[in-house]
Order: structure tokens, then C-alpha cells, then sequence
């Protein structure tokens, strides 16, 4: 076998294990987004909608001062 033909069958074993392993964590997601929250969750509260808990939402501040214009500098 010479080289070409090593490489294409290394790049085409690598793209179908990506494809594999890419659906194998799909439905991973789907599983675990049907699963019902636990009582113990601490993202759940009564009656309100689930937040998260790793992801902090931004908020900018509102005292930000505004964005000079560079071109009248030049």
C-alpha cells in the first residue's frame, strides 16, 4: 500500500468515527432533555421555569458612555 492510500483510509476511518460519536451525543442530548427534574434540583422553584446553573446571564450596565466616533480623530 502506498502512502495515499493510508492516509485517504486514516482520514475516511476518522471522519465515520466524528459521524458516530457526533449522533452518539445527540442523542445523549435529547435523552437527558426529556429526563424530569429531580425534587432536589436546585434549579427548580415552585411553579417557575428551570434556570441555569453554570450560565450567568449578562446584563450590560446602563452607565456605559457611549462609542466616540474613531473617524473625526484621523
Amino acid at each position: 500500500m502506498d502512502i495515499i492510500s493510508v492516509l485517504a483510509t486514516v482520514i475516511l476511518l476518522t471522519t465515520i468515527g466524528t459521524l458516530i460519536v457526533a449522533i452518539a451525543a445527540y442523542g445523549a442530548f435529547k435523552l437527558r432533555d426529556k429526563r424530569k427534574p429531580s425534587r432536589n434540583d436546585p434549579t427548580v422553584t415552585a411553579g417557575k421555569p428551570t434556570e441555569p446553573i453554570f450560565l450567568k446571564r449578562y446584563k450590560p450596565s446602563s452607565a456605559r458612555p457611549a462609542a466616540k466616533n474613531v473617524s473625526s480623530r484621523l
